[in-house]
C-alpha cells in the first residue's frame, strides 16, 4: 500500500477508535493526529501501573544455574592433583 493510500485511510478514520497492524506489532488508540510519516494514538484505557514482566529476566539465570550445576557434576569431587 502507497503512503498516501495510507494516509487518506488515516485522515478518514481521525479522532475514531482503531487498531493498527504492522510488522512491528498490534496497535490499539484513537488517532489524534497526522504527520506525512507518523500516525499519533492515543491508548484507549489509560493504566496507572506499569506492567512488568519478569519472565525475561529469570530465563537467563535459571540457564546459567543449570549450566553450573551440570558443569560441577561432571568435575571430581576433590580436584586435588598430586604432583
Amino acid at each position: 500500500m502507497k503512503r498516501s493510500e495510507s494516509f487518506k485511510i488515516c485522515q478518514k478514520y481521525m479522532g475514531r477508535e482503531v487498531v493498527i497492524r504492522t510488522t512491528h506489532g498490534t496497535y490499539k488508540g484513537k488517532i489524534v493526529k497526522l504527520d506525512n510519516n507518523k500516525v499519533y494514538l492515543q491508548p484507549l484505557r489509560p493504566s496507572n501501573k506499569a506492567q512488568i514482566s519478569f519472565f525475561p529476566f529469570i530465563i537467563p539465570l535459571v540457564l546459567f544455574d543449570l549450566l553450573a550445576i551440570g558443569l560441577l557434576a561432571s568435575r571430581p569431587f576433590f580436584p586435588f592433583r598430586p604432583f
